[in-house]
């Protein structure tokens, strides 16, 4: 199972919607953002897709009753845990969230945004990642993240494009 990995789309609908091709290209199932969604109306495309979309509050998101609506209910506060494909993923929209809950928590997958900065690693078992940003404000690259839970591959991708900027592990011919 594929997931699509965002955050901080910052009311950026043309970005969001560009991401979604791509997450439909790469034949996602799922996909989690990781807040700063702003507007209720960036989630619109992932629904009429029936893409489902499952996230955690950024400190940006002042409708959340709106965000709701439209996700049917697939925001909460982070931080937040999942079990999606077998795969126990902590999710949140910063890191300072984090820091009560990564410690003995057995995670396969520990996700935040916040700071619009791509990241990958690897900290024991669990993958770290943090899509970057994909409003593409700060950096100028609207940037998201495609995880095959199967084989823990990540790679962040530039939305404008579809090129991988990072890959971690090194994935086969396949991916």
């Amino acid at each position: 199972m594929r997931i699509g990995i965002l955050s901080d789309s910052h009311d950026n609908r043309t970005t969001a919607r560009d991401a979604l091709s791509l997450f439909l290209r790469e034949k996602v199932a799922t996909v989690l953002h990781l807040g700063d969604v702003c507007s209720p109306s960036v989630l619109d495309p992932f629904c009429a897709a029936a893409v489902p979309i499952l996230g955690v509050f950024g400190n940006n998101d002042e409708d959340r009753q709106g965000m709701q609506a439209v996700s049917g209910n697939g925001f909460e506060r982070g931080p937040r845990v999942l079990i999606l494909d077998g795969r126990k993923i902590l999710m949140s929209h910063s890191f300072d969230e984090l820091q009560g809950t990564i410690g003995g928590g057995g995670f396969d997958l520990i996700l935040f945004g916040h700071t619009h900065r791509p990241l990958t690693m690897r900290v024991g078992k669990a993958v770290v990642i943090n899509p970057g940003e994909a409003c593409g404000f700060t950096s100028g690259r609207p940037t998201c993240a495609v995880v095959d839970l199967g084989t823990m591959g990540t790679r962040i991708l530039d939305i404008d494009n579809g090129a991988g900027l990072y890959q971690y592990p090194v994935e086969s011919e396949s991916w």
